[in-house]
């Protein structure tokens, strides 16, 4: 079981990427479920499109994600490879 630090980066990490998908998904709703303790899943829906974004539980529990906020999403460009891979959805990696 994660202990409170691990847990309160988790929550601060969601949270960035939640803000990320709100900025680049204007119109969509986004809901983040963890699927297991290993995968948390966002999917940004419109009622037309859905898109999904998996990240693995080490990577949304990583302290440098939520120092680095949302630049690395934009970076690496996540929303276009969530468009892209379309309802299928994409998992991501952050490069080193």
């Amino acid at each position: 079981m994660a202990d409170m630090n691990e847990t309160a980066w988790v929550e601060a990490n969601v949270q960035v990427v939640e803000n990320y998908l709100k900025k680049e998904f204007e119109n969509f709703t986004v809901a983040h479920r963890v699927d297991t303790s290993l995968t948390h899943t966002f999917t940004v829906d419109n009622g037309k499109k859905r898109f999904r974004l998996f990240i693995g539980g080490p990577i949304i529990a990583d302290k440098n994600l939520a120092q680095a906020r949302s630049e690395r999403l934009l970076k690496e460009n996540v929303a276009e490879e969530m468009r892209l891979h379309g309802e299928d959805g994409y998992h991501w990696t952050p490069s080193q």
